[in-house]
């Protein structure tokens, strides 16, 4: 238990308890000084690594004895912060580190120290290997979403707000990691815009493929719903929406001739014969693009850290796509 001052500092007499600015204070009734407690600084550490295990420690003392936690301290008088968490990091951990961003700062009271302002940081591991240090009785890696009970609140929230911050980043890791299982890690994801247009590329051809018949199921649902009067002709449709989407991966995939044109004139001839309406095509064709991005949409493909710009480059360039096979299809539709 925090142990409240007995003599004053200044005068060595007695210190009272007074309710001072609406709080209990220390006080010295003969010097008349306030003793204000202003918040120790404490630093802690989120290190985690590529398997998404956060580093925690088991406390060797009291408060808290047994429990796990960050790796945290107090920062010393002169040291920053900063330094402060890389220190404790080492000291209880065995790992040297680098400061990415600060993750939070939270005040808190604490029955046995009083109040603290715990600071936390993401730290990205430099060296060393981890093994418990002398304030520590084990120290480990531990899966960032189903840790043990922590010591400290502070940490807790720490956490949850690391876990916020990443989990689509995350999300997008484990989409491509799906397409792309040779994808290592996000710093494998290269940020050069040329690159970018190419990788992006070859998902959306490895999302088609994986795919094809989800997005085509899709597509019939919405067609069922929006152009009744194309549902005896199914299953002709099915055919020349899978058609469409090969074509797309074959252009995407910088495929140069005329691969898919003629079968699309053919197509637009069947359909004309079969009675179809070019508008009914033409709806048709709308909402297959509609289902190749709402696939996009579920695979979180567009919603990365990836350029904006890359994003909307590769959407001009299906926009593009499908005019051309509607251009196809309408020529096929008049017999031209």
């Amino acid at each position: 238990m925090k142990k409240q001052k007995a003599f004053c500092c200044f005068c060595g007499k007695e210190v009272i308890r007074k309710d001072i600015e609406d709080k209990l204070r220390d006080f010295c009734p003969h010097c008349k000084t306030i003793f204000y407690e202003n918040p120790l600084p404490v630093a802690s550490s989120i290190v985690v690594n590529e398997n998404r295990e956060v580093l925690l420690v088991r406390r060797k003392k009291d408060p808290y004895m047994g429990m796990w936690c960050l790796p945290i301290g107090f920062a010393e008088s002169g040291e920053e912060v900063r330094e402060a968490a890389l220190r404790e990091l080492k000291e209880e951990a065995g790992i040297e580190g680098q400061i990415m961003r600060l993750i939070d700062v939270d005040t808190v009271e604490n029955y046995f120290y009083g109040s603290l302002a715990i600071v936390t940081y993401e730290v990205k591991c430099t060296g060393g290997e981890v093994r418990p240090g002398d304030d520590a009785t084990d120290a480990g890696f531990f899966p960032i979403m189903s840790i043990p009970e922590l010591a400290w609140t502070s940490n807790e929230k720490a956490i949850r707000i690391y876990i916020d911050l990443y989990k689509d980043i995350w999300a997008m890791v484990d989409s491509f990691k799906n397409l792309f299982p040779e994808l290592g890690s996000i710093n494998e994801i290269t940020p050069k815009e040329k690159e970018q247009k190419l990788f992006l590329s070859n998902i959306l051809i490895k999302l088609i493929d994986k795919n094809m018949n989800k997005i085509s199921e899709d597509w019939l649902e919405d067609i069922k719903k929006a152009v009744p009067g194309a549902v005896p002709h199914l299953e002709v449709l099915v055919t020349l929406n899978k058609n469409i989407l090969r074509g797309i991966q074959f252009w995407l995939s910088r495929g140069k001739g005329t691969l898919g044109i003629e079968e699309f004139i053919e197509s637009g001839e069947n359909l004309g014969k079969l009675g179809v309406k070019l508008t009914d095509i033409q709806t048709a064709l709308a909402l297959s693009r509609k289902a190749l991005w709402k696939h996009l949409v579920k695979e979180r493909i567009i919603f990365s850290p990836l350029e904006m710009y890359t994003t909307l480059e590769m959407n001009n360039r299906i926009i593009f796509f499908f005019d051309r096979i509607n251009y196809y299809l309408t020529r096929g539709y008049f017999g031209e």
